[in-house]
């Protein structure tokens, strides 16, 4: 039993180097190329190579639940996720296979990641016999809290959403300016940075009443979202600041919502901790 425990950790870590490995060598051709694929002529915005994607889907359940599934009843493209910083790029699409559980009338929903530059599937749930559903992994609980809430940052609520060539624009603009400034492969920021920087530290010295002064102000990421009913898209940026009272300098996020053009933040002061910290969600 010991060996075969070990086993699994060394196949998942396995897993998961190749996939960052693979996953560094994106371009922003890349997402380019996903975010066109989605805007087709019919209308009905899906996946490129959606029967091979879910082809891959069902046999990635069937192999992982070989004795719990009576049969897949459908598999339904959920969103479309990317994120860029200077150091790492990643995107992915999220599915939700509807399965017939053995023994169990009711349909169950299973959520699986498949990532385009490696053709590859993974999930973050699993079937809990004593739930009788399927469970989100409680190791990756923490990482779920610290995410932001985008609808209380007013990102993710528009009622006339970005479209997608606004993200196509976006991921150009990257590759121009790198290419522009003759800059490295980990090299870039957004076109508009000086003017964001401007708005940050504005929103910055009125938001945050302790702060002195901001020092830097740092682009740390771009992410898009895309689904049938919703899409959005920010900047994340990083800031340096003095704060009343303490020598040396603290750092806390804003982001910039390019739809609307406005600068917010959700990080707050700790005072126990004499930090600037996302509070957890309630």
């Amino acid at each position: 039993m010991k060996i075969q425990y070990i086993f699994a950790i060394l196949s998942a870590s396995l897993f998961f180097t190749q996939i960052v490995a693979q996953e560094s060598l994106l371009e922003f051709a890349d997402f380019i190329e996903q975010h066109q694929g989605l805007d087709n002529a019919a209308g009905e915005i899906v996946p490129l190579k959606i029967s091979e994607i879910e082809r891959k889907i069902n046999f990635f359940v069937e192999e992982k639940f070989p004795d719990l599934l009576e049969n897949i009843d459908n598999v339904l493209w959920d969103s479309y996720n990317t994120s860029t910083t200077n150091s790492y790029k990643t995107h992915y699409h999220t599915f939700v296979a509807v399965v017939k559980i053995v023994n169990n009338l009711e349909l169950k929903f299973f959520d699986v990641i498949y990532y385009p530059h490696t053709k590859t599937v993974k999930s973050e749930y699993d079937w809990s016999e004593e739930q009788k559903e399927f469970v989100f992994d409680s190791t990756l609980e923490e990482r779920e809290e610290a995410k932001p809430d985008l609808l209380k940052l007013d990102i993710s609520n528009a009622s006339s959403p970005p479209s997608l060539m606004d993200f196509i624009e976006t991921h150009a603009g990257f590759f121009d300016l790198k290419a522009k400034k003759n800059q490295g492969q980990n090299d870039f920021v957004p076109l508009d940075i000086k003017k964001i920087n401007e708005m940050a530290g504005q929103y910055i010295s009125t938001a945050y009443p302790n702060v002195e002064y901001t020092r830097n102000i740092i682009w740390k990421s771009y992410e898009t979202y895309v689904s049938p009913y919703s899409r959005h898209h920010f900047h994340v940026f990083i800031a340096q600041v003095k704060v009343a009272g303490f020598r040396r300098v603290k750092y806390l996020q804003v982001f910039y919502n390019p739809l609307t053009n406005v600068v917010n933040g959700d990080f707050q002061w700790n005072e126990d901790q004499e930090k600037f910290k996302r509070p957890k969600r309630e």
